[in-house]
């Protein structure tokens, strides 16, 4: 089957040669049950093998013009077929051969009737795959979100079939609809009317609406053809723009405005009393341009994964205006803030808008202190790094992915891209400079967010009229001498967010919408909303080498001493959760005899739940014999086996199946 055409097969030549092709099919009889109606060949040996492997797999009977195309021996197929899906080196084989049958059979159409809870656990054709994904995408758009496939929630569909033989070759589909079902259940969404409400709601949950768009549209741009989600991207951005941001940004707005402001969070302006100047160690500050909660939350979980580091999440409220200019003078030491009329930041009277002039404003606060552009340092050779390093207290590193990408109207659309390279970037830089000069503290932080919206601003969404003498507009803020007056404005004085006596006034919209000045269309900023000003601060410690890791064991639940079926669906356990100690591993799962045949299917069964309650932690497994007689004088064992192919465990059972054999059932 793994050298090629079917029609004209060298192997089949060499046994025609040899006078050995009544032999080959002989043993496919006893070995697979397999009996063609008409003369044996290569072809219908294929469609038999796929055909009973779905049959078996199937929860329902399988389509009538099936039914005599299934072997006698399914265990044995799927013990077969399973370990062609599951091995490197058949893989690629098993996938055409299995586009091949599922052509000839028209798959798709003899299986469209089922009910997908008949389909959920078959993995033999990649059609299946696309039938469940019409199903969970159907339901979305129905809003549906408390449809259930066998107990699984729609979420957990996606994740089970992502797990499967088809799943990596579907994993942008079933993100998409995994991150779709979580906004989908934001038409629901409601928001608490006074500020420190808000806040709390946003930065435990609210974020993961953000999170959601974000993963959605990430995976949605990389489909080679995303028009069957069409429809659910417009009811997706529906649902985020107008029954989450329309309610959420003008509470946030109302609540902002009032006396709680300042008790809310801390403030940006404080960023370096309160994490900065109080380290007697070195610290590395990296700064990423555009980097919101949201964001910093996944770089979060990813840095949490790393057994090296330590992290703990805060929040701060950035200054208003929540642009790069303000946003990054705050984070600076400074004792006054003062923005200019061409808005223009001053701390301590000094500017600060390039690298050396932060530079000169740091040093005045911590005298050994340098101030490096991320490309410029991961250009660095490691020499160079630790000369740049040597003597250092602190390091303020700018970083810039997200930013760049979103405010050019070419590339605004890749800001959510620019977001997971933003994560790996920075994760990567901790890894070298904690290997490379042995840092060990570092402050992951930002100037301002953003909001990101795909569907084009419409005129509606358009705030005109705002330019007047000496003001300075942009699309989400202007600042002016006195505050714009208007439905869907707020305003507040300057003096009051730079804590100074600046007499002007910040004006910015209500809601979600922009003032009319150039820029681009989705990607906005310098406004007042969560998504802008809710700023995440990391504090991470590294240690230095390897620290070591264990993998997450499994063990068997099942109390089981005899099979006496040739169908067994046993219970597992996950023995504790993923953490940063305990790994996800990988494990490999089936029944060999005492002379080491496998007699079973593999299943593969991957050990990553985090869930700290043991029962969520458990699965169950199928297992498909071989129809042949078993001694029951001879030990079989049950075995799993990690990723390096080490023995988890091997459980001894006696093998009693009745009828098993030539007899010609199917038990």
């Amino acid at each position: 089957l793994d050298s090629g055409d079917l029609e004209d097969n060298r192997f089949l030549k060499e046994f025609q040669r040899c006078d050995l092709t009544t032999a080959f099919w002989e043993q496919c009889k006893k070995h697979f049950g397999f009996v063609p109606p008409g003369e044996p060949n290569l072809e219908k040996l294929a469609i038999a093998l796929f055909v009973t492997h779905a049959a078996r797999c199937i929860q329902d009977d399988p389509p009538v013009a099936w039914r005599n195309l299934v072997a006698h021996k399914p265990g044995s197929i799927m013990a077969f077929l399973d370990g062609s899906m599951n091995n490197r080196l058949y893989q690629e084989r098993y996938d055409q051969l299995s586009e091949q049958v599922a052509l000839t059979l028209s798959v798709a159409k003899a299986l469209a009737d089922y009910a997908p809870e008949a389909l959920l656990h078959c993995d033999t054709f990649l059609a299946v795959d696309k039938l469940l994904i019409t199903w969970l995408r159907d339901c979305l758009l129905a809003e549906d979100t408390g449809a259930q496939l066998d107990g699984l929630t729609i979420p957990e569909v996606c994740q089970v079939r992502s797990k499967m033989h088809f799943g990596q070759v579907c994993q942008a589909q079933y993100q998409v609809l995994e991150n779709a079902y979580y906004l989908v259940q934001a038409v629901r969404y409601s928001c608490p009317s006074e500020f420190q409400g808000i806040v709390d709601q946003y930065t435990s949950t609210d974020y993961l609406i953000d999170t959601a768009y974000r993963n959605f549209y990430y995976w949605y741009d990389q489909l080679r053809d995303n028009t069957e989600f069409e429809a659910l991207r417009e009811l997706v951005e529906n649902i985020y723009a107008n029954r989450y941001l329309s309610v959420l940004v003008p509470r946030w707005n109302e609540a902002l405005v009032g006396e709680e402001l300042a008790q809310a969070l801390p403030t940006q302006r404080n960023f370096y009393r309160r994490y900065v100047g109080v380290c007697r160690d070195r610290v590395v500050v990296i700064i990423s341009d555009g980097l919101r909660y949201e964001t910093g939350k996944a770089l979060q979980a990813e840095l949490d994964g790393d057994p090296k580091c330590t992290v703990q999440l805060e929040t701060m409220l950035s200054v208003l205006p929540s642009n790069t200019r303000l946003g990054m003078a705050a984070l600076l030491p400074h004792e006054a803030l003062e923005v200019t009329h061409d808005l223009g930041v001053e701390a301590d009277g000094l500017l600060t808008h390039d690298l050396k002039q932060r530079e000169a404003v740091l040093r005045k606060y911590a005298t050994n202190s340098r101030c490096v552009q991320f490309d410029d340092l991961v250009a660095m050779k490691r020499d160079e790094v630790r000369q740049f390093f040597a003597g250092m207290d602190v390091i303020y590193v700018y970083h810039n992915q997200i930013d760049a990408r979103g405010d050019k109207q070419n590339t605004e659309n890749e800001v959510f891209a620019a977001c997971q390279e933003a994560i790996d970037e920075i994760y990567e830089l901790i890894k070298r400079l904690t290997d490379d000069v042995s840092a060990t503290h570092y402050i992951v932080t930002a100037d301002h967010g953003f909001i990101y919206r795909r569907d084009k601003l419409q005129e509606s969404d358009r705030i005109a009229n705002v330019a007047s003498k000496d003001s300075v507009v942009s699309r989400r803020f202007v600042v002016s001498d006195v505050p714009l007056h208007g439905d869907g404005v707020c305003s507040l004085p300057l003096g009051r967010i730079l804590d100074n006596a600046d007499k002007r006034v910040v004006s910015f919209p209500l809601s979600v919408d922009v003032f009319k000045a150039p820029g681009g269309q989705n990607y906005v900023h310098g406004g007042s909303s969560p998504q802008e000003m809710i700023i995440p601060v990391l504090s991470v410690r590294t240690e230095r080498g390897r620290k070591e890791t264990t993998a997450a064991k499994i063990a068997l639940v099942s109390v089981v001493q005899k099979i006496t079926n040739l169908i067994t669906t046993l219970e597992f356990m996950q023995t504790e959760p993923v953490s940063d100690l305990v790994r996800a591993t990988r494990y490999r799962i089936y029944f060999v005899s005492e002379d080491n045949e496998r007699v079973s299917n593999e299943n593969f069964y991957m050990a990553d739940r985090v869930d700290i309650e043991p029962q969520k932690r458990m699965f169950r497994l199928r297992f498909d014999f071989k129809n042949k007689r078993y001694d029951r004088s001879k030990s079989y064992y049950l075995v799993a086996s990690d990723e390096n192919g080490l023995e988890v465990i091997r459980h001894a059972v006696v093998m009693d199946v009745a009828f098993a054999g030539d007899f010609g059932f199917s038990v």
